[in-house]
């Protein structure tokens, strides 16, 4: 059998600039790519969508793009039955291959609110997973997707952990996730991320997380372990520039994953200036330099994405803002689509200003913004993790009062809300999964 594997559609990305319908075209392309190579099964590993209350605009098209996978029936009878607990249940696979798939970091919400994944489920799109499993049989071969939906990365070890899943004999057994893994982040901090190599369960015959943009099979062999990596650039980081955009292709007899690249992808590239006490004069004329030679590269097609990334020091008494990139920026802007990060050594007061020109730059929502900001906050304070911030932070911004005021006294569901803090800090855990959804 043939599963093809992708992740990160990011549908909704770009909206109000030039690239709002490129995830779009990225994510027919791909799905093409999973039809044309006759793949009997097709998983998604999150992120299908930028935001967790995607517009209407980005629903049509989503239906659209999903619609694809309804063409001609395959002539094999297949079915895909989905388990969670001791609860069953049954789908008819409408289309000519089943879609089974996790919710993203970015499509999370707190189990008060339906997320867009569900609503797709009822649509007949997708088998949506969290915390659950699905069957998948054709001509006598038996699959088990085992998924895992993304949550807050402080505690996804929890959630792994409590939830425990365990492969199934007779059958090949894939295990979906959407987490950030401590092996691939540069520093080890558990608000980015909990989980490490050694964390994850045994006995699967693949291990497919999405969440990192890049694709990576490096601990395939020793862990079953693959980073499928995004179909659309949206983070324009330096190993996104390295490697190619696509899907994964697994056959379940000899166990083993193809990459196929999505045709005629747009070209990135990521490069770097490091300057010494250096004037205005001097970083725009290098900038200029550096760029006019990465696009005479290009030749024609589509504009490519370019990130230049400027770095070092300035010369005495010169701040960032007295350096004017938007002449920069108009000579190409027919050329390039052009991102300009601006790393100099200031204090401590500009790096914050970056840090918020960063999150603006990578079309945060508002409400990530103060949720992220909160979060942060109240780890630096007495408070800790004494209560779950997401569940709170989102029933208050659909104006629930009343029923936060009832879980932070203690009311009703209390312990979901405490399911973070120390024994002497909150009332006895239920130990649910749901408390992490």
């Amino acid at each position: 059998m043939k599963i093809a594997i992708a992740s990160d559609l990011h549908l909704g990305f770009g909206k109000g600039t030039e690239r709002e319908q490129e995830a779009f075209e990225q994510a027919k392309v791909a799905f093409g790519l999973a039809l044309s190579e006759k793949a009997d099964l097709l998983l998604l590993a999150g992120d299908i969508f930028d935001s967790d209350v995607p517009p209407q605009e980005t629903w049509l098209g989503a239906f659209r793009l999903f619609s694809i996978m309804r063409g001609e029936k395959t002539k094999e009878k297949f079915s895909v039955k989905k388990l969670k607990g001791e609860a069953e249940e049954d789908f008819e696979c409408t289309g000519c291959i089943p879609v089974i798939a996790i919710a993203g970091t970015h499509e999370f919400r707190s189990r008060d609110f339906k997320n867009a994944l569900e609503v797709l489920q009822e649509a007949g799109c997708l088998v949506y997973l969290h915390a659950a499993k699905a069957e998948f049989e054709l001509g006598g071969e038996r699959v088990v997707v085992h998924g895992l939906s993304g949550v807050p990365e402080k505690k996804a070890l929890d959630a792994l952990r409590l939830w425990s899943p365990q492969p199934e004999r007779g059958a090949v057994n894939v295990l979906l996730l959407h987490q950030s893994i401590k092996e691939f982040l540069p520093f080890d901090d558990e608000m980015i991320a909990s989980i490490s190599l050694g964390d994850l369960p045994k006995g699967f015959d693949l291990i497919v997380d999405g969440h990192l943009h890049w694709f990576s099979d490096k601990n395939l062999k020793e862990k079953n372990f693959l980073v499928c990596g995004s179909t659309v650039i949206t983070q324009m980081k330096r190993l996104e520039a390295e490697k190619e955009k696509g899907i994964s292709i697994f056959d379940t007899v000899d166990k083993k994953i193809r990459f196929v690249p999505l045709p005629g992808q747009r070209k990135f590239f990521y490069t770097a200036i490091e300057f010494k006490s250096a004037d205005a004069e001097k970083v725009l004329a290098e900038a200029e330099e550096k760029l006019q030679g990465l696009l005479e590269k290009c030749g024609s097609g589509e504009k490519p994405l370019v990130k230049l990334k400027l770095k070092g020091t300035l010369a005495k008494g010169l701040a960032v803002s007295d350096i004017d990139l938007g002449s920069l920026k108009g000579k190409f802007a027919g050329r390039a689509v052009l991102s300009i990060d601006r790393s100099f050594e200031e204090t401590a007061f500009k790096e914050k200003l970056a840090e918020l020109r960063a999150l603006q730059l990578e079309k945060k929502s508002v409400s990530t913004m103060g949720f992220e900001l909160l979060q942060k906050n109240l780890a630096e304070t007495k408070f800790g993790d004494a209560f779950d911030v997401r569940r709170v932070f989102d029933l208050l911004a659909e104006g629930e009062n009343e029923k936060v005021a009832a879980l932070l006294s203690g009311d009703g569901e209390a312990d979901a809300v405490f399911s973070g803090a120390k024994e002497e800090n909150r009332p006895k855990r239920t130990g649910k999964l749901q408390d992490y959804s």
